[in-house]
């Protein structure tokens, strides 16, 4: 599922007000760059019907997927990082379901409850996805990628998580 520059303008407002991990990504990256590295909720290899029925049935987390197929794409190939960059799935999860229901509202949990199986899902079985990630980087024929990595690379861990 390819995003909308719609849904690309509406994840960056989102991602201006609320402290989500790795939200420097999204407001960096072209509107192409974005459009070809993010898939919706779901691993590559799922069928784009699939992934478009996962994306209506939980909207919520099209960000916090956005964000971490971009983490993904970026990343540095390392074990702790792939347990960080999951762990941000659940936060980022959890942070949106806050922004989007009260307290009051049964569906914030299930938003939670959600981003927390899906983390769990990508711990389980995303190691293959993030390492294609890395290597479709590598093949990456956008102008401005290698600019953004050298910038997020640079950055420690604890101010990746600041940004």
């Amino acid at each position: 599922m390819k995003f909308t520059l719609k849904e690309i303008g509406a994840a960056r407002m989102k991602a201006l007000r609320l402290p989500l991990h790795g939200r420097f990504l999204l407001l960096r990256c072209s509107d192409a760059l974005i459009m070809d590295v993010c898939n919706g909720i779901g691993p590559e290899w799922f069928p784009t019907s699939v992934r478009t029925l996962i994306d209506k049935m939980h909207p919520s987390l099209k960000i916090v997927a956005m964000l971490h197929d971009l983490e993904y794409f970026f990343g540095k190939g390392k074990a702790e990082e792939f347990n960080q960059l999951n762990n941000a799935f659940k936060t980022n999860g959890y942070m949106i379901a806050k922004d989007s229901f009260g307290w009051y509202n049964p569906r914030r949990y299930v938003v939670e409850f959600d981003a927390a199986k899906f983390a769990k899902c990508c711990d389980l079985g995303g190691r293959f996805a993030y390492y294609a990630a890395i290597e479709q980087r590598r093949d990456c024929k956008f102008e401005e990628a290698p600019g953004i990595y050298d910038i997020w690379s640079k950055l420690e861990d604890d101010e990746r998580n600041i940004i």
